[in-house]
């Protein structure tokens, strides 16, 4: 039977009040500051004592009031240490133990129910009917070491000089050759030791975070997040109670809890601060935690709720009100259109025994479509999300990690630099368990990716795995994506006639034995229903892949070049971009309408929206004309050229700002350097809106190039690199890489600096990509053709293998035109 009350270590005991709600209240508990300071400080001392005497150890230190003023309050004012010879023996192996029994012994000032035995009177207790009582602290069970089997009495002591002050006497006693008369000391053993696993450093972090929640306080927030970084001492620190390894730790507030802390002084908020992690030491609360369960703890002038999220891996402070704690259906319920798919309203379809693999970026959106797919009955669904640059918003993570996994998974990149800052992309710990994915992560690591060929491999590698289960149970899945990362692969490789070992030898997949030698179209033709694509790039893809005779292995849906997309979805996202742009532009203290542009691809669907916004809107009178290159134009000439080497020289040169919206990488090495060397200005920038990094693909490989040379270059010219990021002066994003060349022309000295907005990738995905209201009827589109795909392929009618395309062969169900 589970309990309804709790014995706590730290005194108050924890009260079960509803299902998952427990309580505690610490209104009333005595914080002590600086207590693993003064463990320390006479750890210390023991060392110098060991070194310098040939006897016992034997010592008595003051107590620092700046340090420890709870204790001097209390009339405690000095700490005597004694130890007979021998028992100190192989100090140096068990020293840290000792330290940290040490906290121990002094933690248990914070234990109301045991300090009052000690000191009776400070803690409202009549010292004549209950007088002092030593306390001790076997240390020695469950000690199976010769090291470390000692037990310590601590004892409070009347002052022989001052009365009414008193000192702490501890004694080390060996437990073999014990010289203490203990029937004839007054005592308490205190064997509850493993109840609680003491904080080191606990009052400097306490004061780290209360600086920290006040700062974003005075900026008007009400969220603060501390992220685990390298030789993060809270993680740390927090990693040996139950609560185990965690990725972030969020606090919460309201407006009333924002008031007070900023009307009182920061040493009086600091006990709440320190209160927190008193309970994350006791083991009894912790593990509670870890369970599932939330504590609310009433700190006195404020109340907290404690839990954990994201399969355990944040661990959330909540002041006052608990967290709002949004679901995928709110941000569903802001896309009506989509909704009313997930709701049935016009239709009768559904995923029954299907499964999708979803490759997409991580937006509000997205995770709108997730819950449409599992309101039409999806089986399960497999996530590889495309993510670029910019932060994941924290309530994105905590609705997608609260779908039970047994039917979901999700896994991403992030963003990485080697030691000499080049750019790569590594697996993310921010989804799914990726503990079964170790050996791909470490293959992923080695390889160093660019962000395209990693979420290549990273899809790829998923996918497959996905099919190996689903081929034993003889289920199938549908894959659906945004840029065309597997579905050209794979119908590529059934065209070259590869077996599905080689091409998960490729991706470095594990092929079970029985499946290596079938050949991927049959392989591939009994698993997967279709492929449905988003972008004009995957769509292109797919295109070429099927040739002239469009003919692929399985059947292709797009939405690339609907008519809903082309014309009303490319103003918006050219609307974003210039957002964009210009938000990163201000965090460098520069605006757009003074820059010199080149734009590529000024003729497509988003590169047209670019050029009249730009044109009409966003530059100056004096400074209305761009230079533009795109294929599609005839005659070379006033700002309008059809290839870059149709642009004269000294128009280049001019150009402070380059925008690329068409997919390819059309300036090669000698122009970056022709750039860098040659440009009239000092700062030069280049920002990419087409999909992926394949804009600037050939910029980005030179500078890693670059990077990487002993001896750097620029088109010939020995040149200095200063190395940087980007970094808004605001919000702390991380907006791209900055990277300064130092080198002399005619004895003169002279620095390029060279801003790539977003590292390459697609600029308006460091910020909220295309608003929802936009994007509600395109996902949509995404959603009913896919739904279409599955219902054709439940009743047999599924079109032959090839391309079809929303508002050109099919409709948005898919069905013929």
């Amino acid at each position: 039977m589970i309990p309804s009350e709790i014995a706590t270590s730290i005194g108050p005991t924890l009260t079960k009040k509803e299902s998952h709600l427990w309580e505690i209240d610490l209104s009333n508990l005595r914080i002590f500051f600086g207590l693993s300071i003064l463990s320390r400080s006479l750890s210390e001392e023991i060392t110098n004592n060991l070194h310098s005497l040939p006897g016992d150890i034997s010592f008595i230190q003051k107590i620092n009031p700046n340090i420890n003023h709870e204790l001097i309050d209390m009339h405690i004012s000095y700490v005597q240490v004694h130890a007979r010879s021998g028992i100190l023996n192989d100090w140096l192996l068990f020293r840290d133990q000792f330290e940290e029994d040490l906290r121990s012994v002094f933690g248990t000032f914070q234990r109301q129910s045991i300090a009052k035995k000690l000191h009776p009177e400070f803690y409202g207790e009549d010292p004549k009917l209950n007088p002092s009582i030593a306390l001790l602290f076997p240390f020695y069970k469950n000690r199976s070491d010769a090291d470390g089997r000692y037990q310590i009495l601590m004892e409070r002591v009347t002052s022989q000089i001052n009365v009414g002050d008193f000192f702490i006497r501890i004694t080390i006693d060996a437990i073999d050759f014990s010289v203490l008369n203990l029937n004839g000391i007054k005592h308490e053993v205190v064997d509850e030791i493993g109840k609680r696993t003491y904080i080191a450093g606990a009052s400097k972090i306490s004061e780290s975070l209360n600086n920290s929640i006040i700062g974003a306080a005075q900026k008007g927030e009400t969220f603060f997040e501390e992220e685990n970084r390298h030789f993060s001492k809270v993680f740390e620190q927090l990693e040996k109670t139950p609560v185990g390894k965690l990725t972030h730790i969020h606090f919460y507030w309201e407006d009333s809890f924002r008031t007070m802390i900023l009307a009182t002084d920061p040493q009086n908020t600091l006990p709440l601060m320190k209160k927190l992690f008193l309970l994350l030491e006791d083991a009894d609360i912790s593990q509670t935690i870890k369970e599932g369960h939330t504590i609310l703890a009433k700190l006195g002038r404020a109340q907290v709720y404690v839990e954990l999220s994201r399969l355990d891996r944040v661990l959330n402070f909540s002041f006052n009100r608990k967290r709002t704690q949004i679901d995928s259906g709110f941000y569903l319920r802001r896309m009506p259109i989509l909704e009313a798919i997930a709701d049935k309203k016009e239709h009768s379809h559904n995923f029954e025994n299907t499964h999708i693999f979803l490759i997409h970026h991580i937006t509000s959106e997205i995770i709108s479509m997730i819950e449409t797919l599992r309101r039409l009955e999806i089986k399960s669904l497999d996530v590889a999300f495309v993510k670029y640059g910019g932060n994941i918003p924290p309530v994105y993570l905590d609705i997608l990690l609260d779908i039970p996994t047994e039917s979901f998974f999700m896994a991403g990149l992030e963003f990485k630099l080697t030691k000499n800052n080049r750019p790569y992309y590594g697996l993310s710990p921010l989804y799914s368990d990726s503990s079964p994915h170790r050996k791909f992560a470490a293959k992923l690591e080695e390889a160093k990716f660019g962000f395209f060929d990693a979420m290549k491999y990273l899809a790829t590698n998923l996918f497959l795995n996905k099919l190996f289960k689903l081929r034993k149970t003889g289920e199938k899945i549908l894959l659906v994506e945004d840029g065309g990362y597997v579905a050209p692969i794979i119908n590529q490789r059934c065209k070259e006639n590869k077996t599905i070992g080689e091409i998960a030898s490729e991706f470095w997949a594990d092929c079970p034995s029985e499946f290596s030698s079938e050949e991927l179209s049959s392989f591939i033709s009994k698993t997967v229903i279709g492929t449905v694509e988003h972008t004009r790039n995957g769509f292109d893809r797919l295109k070429k892949t099927a040739g002239v005779e469009n003919q692929l292995t399985l059947p292709a849906f797009t939405i690339a070049v609907s008519n809903e997309k082309t014309k009303e979805e490319s103003k918006e996202v050219a609307f974003s971009i210039l957002n964009a742009i210009e938000n990163s532009l201000h965090g460098l203290g520069k605006v757009l309408s003074k820059r010199k542009i080149l734009l590529l691809g000024s003729l497509g669907n988003i590169g047209g929206f670019l050029n009249t916004y730009l044109v009409d809107g966003r530059l100056h009178e004096s400074n209305r004309v761009i230079s533009q290159i795109d294929l599609k134009f005839e005659k070379d000439g006033s700002h309008q050229y059809s290839g870059f080497s149709k642009l004269p020289a000294e128009e280049f040169l001019r150009i402070d700002l380059i925008i690329g919206v068409t997919g390819e990488s059309v300036l090669k090495q000698k122009d970056w350097e022709n750039w860098i060397l040659n440009s009239e200005n000092p700062n030069l920038y280049v920002a990419s809106g087409s999909t992926k990094t394949a804009e600037f693909t050939d910029l980005i490989e030179w500078l890693s190039d670059l990077y990487q040379s002993a001896a750097p270059a620029v088109g010939g010219i020995p040149i200095q690199l200063v190395i940087d990021r980007i970094i808004d002066p605001q919000t702390g994003m991380d907006l791209g890489g900055k990277v300064s060349f130092l080198f002399e022309s005619g004895n003169k000295p002279i620095e390029k600096t060279f801003f790539l907005l977003s590292d390459g990738s697609p600029i308006n995905f460091l910020f909220y990509g295309v608003p929802t209201e936009s994007m509600d009827p395109i996902i949509t589109q995404l959603t009913t053709v896919a739904l279409g795909m599955v219902a054709l392929y439940k009743t047999n009618s599924l079109p032959t293998p090839a391309l079809y395309a929303v508002d050109h062969q099919i409709d948005k169900w898919g069905n013929p035109l």
